[in-house]
């Protein structure tokens, strides 16, 4: 009996020694996971603080001995071990609580030894257990732990009988011992698994995305499990940080709404992380150029993506040209733009590019010419003169008033007829002039001066049977007719039959004047000159007019009907 006494307390001294060092292990693990991941969503000091005080308990066994000499060695011995195997921490309670939890595991595992054979087998037991403890407390220490582990053996002198059936006892609570020593590092590890971060994690006013307590590097369009917890969802991530706000993405900038992190899915005008606005489209892109935005457009600069502030005439992603108001705002109807009104279509919103009289957006109406710019003056339109007020750019009615030396009267149409002759005639050679200036380079003033000497303001037979001023010979556009003219050589003047231009109208001899004189090279001096008084010199140099006082006789027509107003009119 005795030998299986022994036999057991030898059995038991091993698997303290085995509890000790799972104890020590599971400690450090601990507080070497508490070191590694200090995350907010993981308490690591409890968990610390509650392992070490299981730990404890479960490893602390107390043998009872019958020599209360032996018992106070071993209580000694103990002591001394553990306080070598102290660590240092800040969290005194743990250790507090630890070292209670010992005292009440000794209080209930209290085993019935015998004799002096008991006491000294508790005590080799105790010093194996104390030292395992103090190795493992201090490679703790190394690793610059936070906790404090404290064991205690206390021994109590006892007289027991010794019977089997309290061998057996000592065994089973020793067994039990054991077992949940085993258990209480499976939690350990449970819990140092459970610490490292997965998923979204919100951090830093944030969220980042964990792999097993790593982030991807880098920037990325990934899809991911979904912030908000349901399914999955596409987010630009980098270095693991969902990004929020306009961000550029492989040349475009796009939009991620900063509460849900995913990009926009409609057309809206966002405010930025910085503070600007921005115009995003159904594809989450950051739009430029002319959008339409609440029954408007709108431009956006495609530099800045900025709403233009200012009044500008821009061109836009297709390639058409738009005027935009200060407010960034594609303008429609009559526009000033560098001194002069121009009128953009309220449908297109382009310029208009060809003659009409057209409505603005105030209601009145106004003539518009080819180039898109609002006509003041005098202007033809189907056939008739039209008067346009040069200050309010309106169409004049029942008046009579001087044009640039015409007489003229408006009838309640608007229609400008002359108040005389000479002012009939000059008011349908008018625009011819200013049209053989704009396409030859002909002077208006020497024209209408030519056109008045050669056919008596429109009376005479050729004037009157072919529309034709000048005189010009030959045909137009097959017409023509023979006449008797007078012709001027070195016996004076004679007469001769020769053929004739016949022209539909007026305007057609007009131009076809200017035409015939940019046609014929000897003339070519003459074209584009300002000064009227150079222009008829030239005329008579280059052998137009067979009189000697065919450049004094124009000067003089010019002066007195103030013709050089058409010049100006003309742009000269």
């Amino acid at each position: 009996m005795e030998s299986k006494k022994h036999y057991k307390l030898y059995k038991s001294g091993k698997q303290w020694k085995t509890l000790a060092i799972t104890a020590a292990v599971a400690v450090a693990g601990v507080v070497s996971l508490n070191n590694v991941t200090a995350n907010a969503d993981v308490t690591s000091s409890a968990v610390a603080t509650v392992a070490v005080a299981q730990t404890s308990s479960a490893s602390s066994v107390v043998l009872e001995s019958s020599t209360s000499a032996v018992a106070t060695s071993s209580t000694s011995e103990a002591s001394a071990a553990a306080s070598s195997a102290v660590v240092s921490s800040s969290a005194s309670s743990s250790v507090t609580s630890a070292t209670s939890s010992v005292v009440d595991a000794a209080s209930a595992s209290t085993v019935a030894s015998s004799a002096d054979t008991a006491a000294t087998s508790a005590t080799s037991s105790s010093e194996v257990s104390v030292t395992s403890a103090s190795s493992e407390a201090s490679t703790v220490s190394d690793s610059s732990s936070v906790v404090t582990s404290t064991t205690s053996l206390t021994s109590q002198s006892t007289e027991s009988a010794t019977s089997d059936s309290a061998d057996s006892s000592a065994t089973s609570t020793q067994d039990s011992s054991v077992t949940s020593a085993e258990v209480v590092t499976r939690e350990v590890a449970a819990v140092a698994t459970s610490s490292t971060k997965n998923g979204w994690v919100s951090e830093n006013g944030t969220y980042t995305y964990y792999t097993n307590g790593k982030v991807a590097s880098g920037e990325n369009y990934s899809y991911l499990p979904s912030i908000s917890g349901t399914g999955y969802n596409w987010y630009l991530v980098k270095d693991g940080v969902a990004l929020s706000g306009v961000q550029k993405w492989y040349g475009s900038y796009y939009y991620f709404d900063p509460t849900t992190y995913l990009k926009l899915d409609h057309q809206d005008y966002v405010k930025s992380q910085w503070g600007d606005w921005y115009m995003v489209g159904s594809d989450g892109i950051v739009q430029s150029g002319v959008q339409k935005w609440y029954g408007k457009y709108y431009y956006f600069d495609p530099v800045t993506y900025l709403k233009l502030d200012h009044q500008d005439y821009v061109k836009s992603q297709w390639g058409f040209w738009y005027m935009v108001g200060s407010d960034g705002i594609v303008q429609s109807g009559v526009q000033k733009w560098y001194g002069k009104y121009y009128y953009f279509d309220p449908v297109t919103y382009l310029k208009l590019d060809h003659q009409d009289y057209v409505q603005s957006q105030w209601g009145d109406w106004y003539m518009v010419g080819s180039d898109g710019i609002v006509q003041s003056g005098l202007v033809q339109w189907y056939g008739h003169y039209y008067y346009f007020n040069p200050v309010t750019y309106l169409k004049a009615t029942n008046t009579t008033f001087s044009y640039n030396g015409i007489s003229l009267t408006a009838d309640n149409t608007g229609i400008i007829t002359g108040t005389t002759t000479s002012s009939q005639f000059l008011l349908k050679i008018y625009q011819a002039t200013l049209d053989g200036w704009k396409e030859y380079g002909v002077l208006p003033s020497v024209t209408a001066a030519q056109a008045i000497l050669e056919s008596g303001w429109g009376q005479s037979a050729l004037a009157t049977e072919a529309n034709n001023l000048f005189g010009i010979k030959g045909s137009y556009n097959g017409q023509y007719v023979i006449m008797s003219t007078a012709e001027y050589g070195s016996g004076g003047y004679y007469y001769v039959n020769a053929e004739f231009r016949k022209y539909p109208s007026f305007y057609e001899s007009v131009v076809d004047h200017g035409y015939f004189l940019y046609s014929n090279s000897r003339y070519s001096n003459l074209l584009h000159q300002t000064s009227y008084a150079t222009v008829t010199s030239l005329l008579q140099s280059d052998g137009y007019a067979t009189s000697p006082t065919y450049a004094s006789s124009l000067n003089n027509v010019i002066t007195t009907y103030g013709l050089q107003s058409w010049d100006t009119a003309a742009g000269v």
